[in-house]
């Protein structure tokens, strides 16, 4: 009988343990995706400012081999800026259009599949262009990332001669 209770007790231990995991990651959800909404327009601007300073004062210094490893640094630097916003966006197309699971299917994809998971969010309720400019935008943050490796090596061809 004391065995008998000892199971009982710890199978409703694991039903309560499960639950309040349930509602932890709930409530991070929740969160995260408030977190992310208020911080979306401020993430906008940012992307903004890098494309910027990207275009007018990065691009130019990568044409000098002296300054082109300064340059390929800031641009690998503003990628992250460019792929936070697309995550943050991916993250806010997903809670919209399928709710919490699908963020939680998403984080436990690794993170990333936020990402991979909004196009299908978005494809399934038909926004096909939403679905086109999360995949451009993506494509171009991979895209500015190996631009900056490309002049990394580029940058350190030059100072090995």
């Amino acid at each position: 009988m004391n065995q008998i209770l000892k199971n009982i007790g710890g199978f409703a231990l694991g039903v309560v343990g499960f639950a309040a995991i349930i509602v932890v990651v709930f409530l991070l959800v929740q969160g995260g995706t408030w977190l992310a909404d208020k911080v979306y327009p401020i993430l906008i601007v940012l992307f903004v400012l890098a494309l910027a300073v990207t275009v007018v004062v990065l691009l130019p210094l990568a044409i000098f081999r002296k300054t082109r490893g300064f340059a390929a640094a800031g641009i690998y630097v503003t990628s992250y800026v460019y792929g936070l916003t697309v995550w943050v966006w991916s993250l806010l197309l997903t809670y919209t259009l399928w709710g919490g699971f699908g963020v939680v299917i998403g984080i436990l994809m690794g993170g990333v599949g936020i990402v991979p998971l909004s196009v299908v969010a978005c494809l399934f309720k038909g926004l096909f262009s939403i679905a086109f400019q999360v995949v451009l935008l993506a494509a171009f943050v991979f895209g500015v990332r190996a631009f900056a490796l490309f002049l990394a090596a580029s940058a350190e061809r030059y100072q090995e001669v």
